[in-house]
């Protein structure tokens, strides 16, 4: 009884591992390029200082529980992050490197910050590369899938960013994280409208919470997300899903408070789109200034300009919309210029970076390629859609469209609210659009391989 027991224990083991021996090796692959990101890219302690990080340091000080926490010059995300691991002697910052390019160095508590970013970046990253590959069909694509994502987000053109004390990595990361259960969601509803995925949904809120508020542009997704869930009430299939309208009033609710919150934050006052674009033309003063504005010069201006600069402005561009148009056509390619960071330097990994950055460049083209390339590759994932109602077409052609909106949204938002580092406050843009790219390709990939796969079959069969 005993051998026989141990009999079928292995028979039923062996046809577990045939069942699941490609998610076996996507495992393999997203742990070995874990890995492989921990130990090339140096001791994960080190980080560098920019001059924005004292100002992370400063939001963070503000009392847990009060307004300044999410209405601070940084929002509630970041504040929570440097308030947790602030080391008792407070922080000191020994490198910067927003003037020269520098090395990384040793900074009591900032080492914790950065070894979280690391890894936070390896969990939502790898949980993606993961998510992905189970939505697709092909084995083989699965597999390339995983391999993609994880060269992807490895690379020194994301993954460089741990050791900077901002808010990039944790952008990257809590998005990627969100978006993998969004998916899994996403592909749930679809399926069945009325399926039990409150834990998953939950999930979602929270990270997708999160996420809205590491940056001011962020909470503009909320919109898009908003409209694209309410646009799923058009179905009749849909409008009994409870989890539905949950995710829609979380987003209406989410946006409206972020909305708020971060217009009382000095952030949106855009002081630098005034100095550079609108009070160095007089004919622009001339309409500010039958507007309401003081003169730049003048002890009223400041005043002024903190209660009612954003307003404004925003009439402004509502008034003269040639203005924000002919900056978005201006600066749009040049978004695209730069993908990597320029803060800090590490020659001593100068063998693994010899190999990783052109790795990288190839995933992070610095060019509109991704923006063009995506727009055709979801025209026809839409028209794939439209004709075959049954595929898995239409939930990748949602969440295509929203990955699309949602990079386009801030993309426009980096591009108007703000005239210099374009590139790094554009960067979450780019990010998406270049990884969408790769999970179009992916995904029409595994669509015409399978639809090719089931037209042979149909046709081996007898004809009666």
């Amino acid at each position: 009884m005993k051998n026989k027991s141990s009999g079928e224990l292995f028979i039923y083991f062996k046809s577990y591992l045939q069942k699941h021996a490609i998610y076996i090796v996507v495992l393999g692959i997203i742990l070995a390029a874990s890995i492989i990101r921990i130990n090339i890219y140096g001791d994960p302690g080190l980080s560098i200082a920019t001059n924005d990080t004292q100002s992370y340091v400063e939001s963070s000080q503000s009392p847990l529980f009060s307004s300044e926490m999410i209405t601070g010059r940084r929002l509630l995300t970041t504040n929570i992050i440097y308030k947790i691991f602030e080391p008792k002697e407070g922080y000191k910052i020994k490198a910067n490197g927003s003037v020269d390019t520098t090395r990384r160095v040793f900074q009591r508590g900032f080492d914790k910050i950065v070894v979280f970013q690391l890894f936070l970046s390896i969990i939502g990253w790898g949980i993606l590369a993961f998510t992905i590959s189970k939505s697709i069909r092909t084995p083989s694509l699965k597999v390339l899938s995983t391999i993609i994502i994880m060269l992807f987000a490895f690379s020194p053109q994301l993954a460089d960013w741990d050791s900077v004390l901002m808010a990039e990595s944790m952008n990257f990361s809590l998005f990627a994280l969100q978006l993998a259960i969004l998916i899994k969601l996403v592909f749930s509803l679809y399926k069945d409208p009325n399926s039990n995925a409150t834990i998953w949904l939950s999930l979602w809120m929270v990270i997708y919470f999160l996420w809205t508020f590491i940056r001011p542009t962020n909470l503009f997704v909320s919109f898009v997300t908003l409209a694209m869930l309410a646009g799923m009430l058009l179905f009749v299939k849909y409008r009994k899903s409870k989890h539905l309208y949950s995710a829609i009033l979380f987003s209406a609710s989410l946006f409206i408070i972020g909305a708020v919150t971060t217009g009382q934050s000095e952030r949106s006052q855009n002081y630098d789109v005034y100095q550079d674009d609108l009070l160095i033309y007089p004919e622009r003063v001339s309409i500010l200034k039958e507007w309401g504005m003081p003169d730049p010069s003048s002890p009223e201006f400041q005043p002024w300009f903190e209660k009612y600069s954003t307003k404004t402005m925003l009439r402004f561009m509502v008034t003269y919309p040639g203005y924000p148009t002919n900056k978005i056509i201006k600066d749009f390619p040049q978004a695209f210029n730069v993908a990597n960071q320029t803060y800090f330097k590490a020659p001593e990994q100068w063998r693994a970076r010899n190999i990783m950055i052109p790795i990288g460049e190839s995933f992070h083209p610095e060019n509109t390629s991704p923006f063009l390339l995506n727009l055709f590759m979801l025209f026809c994932l839409i028209l794939i859609a439209f004709k075959n109602t049954k595929g898995i077409s239409r939930p990748w052609a949602w969440i295509g469209i929203w990955l699309f909106l949602s990079a386009g949204v801030t993309m426009i938002l980096a591009i108007i609210g703000d005239t210099w580092g374009l590139n790094r406050h554009a960067l979450f843009s780019t990010m998406v659009y270049r990884i969408l790219m790769w999970i179009n390709l992916i995904v029409i990939m595994d669509i015409a391989i399978t639809n090719s796969t089931q037209n042979n079959d149909l046709s081996l069969q007898p004809q009666k």
